[in-house]
């Protein structure tokens, strides 16, 4: 494509253009057409560089910046990922696995979003403890909030177009989490094209024992509850149907829209999915310590100490 732009180039530059008689009609019309498309290409891969070096230095410096959607700035859910995947190439870490966001449909109307998002997750933002309790700074957010979610362990890579039950039968681990989700737009006030270009809004995960699937995996699943307490009081409560009818449903979800995408990699062994908050994600702040009481199959609990 490029070498198509620099000759396309030299015979602007050359006048070739206006020798008439040496180019048909029909050649100059497809000529012409193709240095458009180049030159349209050419600026929406500039744009999507502009903005994931935006979005990277707002990370990074722990600022925030206007939303691009209020700039006047329109992009497609495609350009939104390979922004969001550019800023991944830039922030570096072995993917490790993917986040799904926006699955609690009772929080649409909040954030004036109508359906579910997905980023990657690397190693540098996952962090395990089999106890139960993790102290986590705050030091790296702009505006973090807290959301309690239900993480699954891949066995192996789920078939194309698969099932409920399919999905089910790759499920290595389950386990309780705490994802810290994490806005660089003030107030969080975005598009639903301006999270995913921000990486899904995530900024770290911590997952706490690990469990083998049980029989009935959705099923289980669906009715887990939860408790979110903070500092020893109950703040709200949920359960796992709130998650796109369930975290296997909202698998599914992301798995079909993984193969929408031909630059999306596919799920795959050892991959680690945090399937999206069981209550509304809670504002957060340094001296607090929230706690999950997951119960279903088995009691298991969750504490987050947070810190500067």
């Amino acid at each position: 494509m490029e070498l198509c732009a620099a000759i396309l180039m030299r015979c602007v530059k050359s006048g070739c253009f206006q020798k008439l008689e040496m180019i048909g009609f029909n050649a100059r019309i497809n000529m012409v057409n193709m240095f458009r498309k180049v030159r349209l290409n050419l600026g929406k891969t500039m744009q999507i560089h502009n903005i994931a070096s935006e979005v990277f230095d707002a990370v990074r410096s722990v600022k925030q910046i206007e939303p691009f959607s209020k700039r006047g700035m329109q992009f497609s859910q495609a350009a939104a990922y390979a922004v969001a995947q550019k800023v991944a190439d830039m922030r570096g870490g072995e993917i490790v696995g993917r986040k799904i966001g926006f699955t609690n449909r009772s929080i649409w109307p909040i954030y004036d979003v109508h359906e579910p998002i997905w980023a990657t997750m690397t190693n540098e933002t996952i962090e395990y403890t089999a106890a139960g309790h993790a102290v986590v700074s705050l030091c790296k957010f702009c505006e973090p909030r807290i959301e309690p979610e239900i993480v699954i362990g891949l066995s192996q890579s789920p078939p194309r177009r698969s099932s409920l039950e399919d999905i089910a039968e790759c499920v290595g681990w389950i386990a309780p989490g705490f994802e810290i989700v994490d806005s660089i737009y003030p107030n969080w006030d975005f598009s639903l094209s301006d999270t995913i270009a921000a990486g899904g809004l995530h900024g770290k995960l911590v997952i706490g024992q690990k469990l083998s699937p049980p029989q009935d995996l959705i099923q289980h699943l669906n009715d887990l509850k939860v408790i979110l307490s903070l500092n020893d009081q109950i703040n709200d409560r949920g359960q796992g149907s709130n998650v796109l009818d369930g975290p296997i449903s909202a698998l599914q979800y992301l798995q079909h829209g993984l193969e929408q995408y031909q630059k999306q990699a596919d799920l795959k062994s050892g991959d680690v999915v945090s399937t999206g908050t069981l209550t509304d994600a809670k504002p957060i702040s340094p001296g607090q310590i929230w706690r999950a009481d997951f119960e279903g199959f088995e009691s298991l609990h969750l504490e987050v100490e947070l810190t500067n």
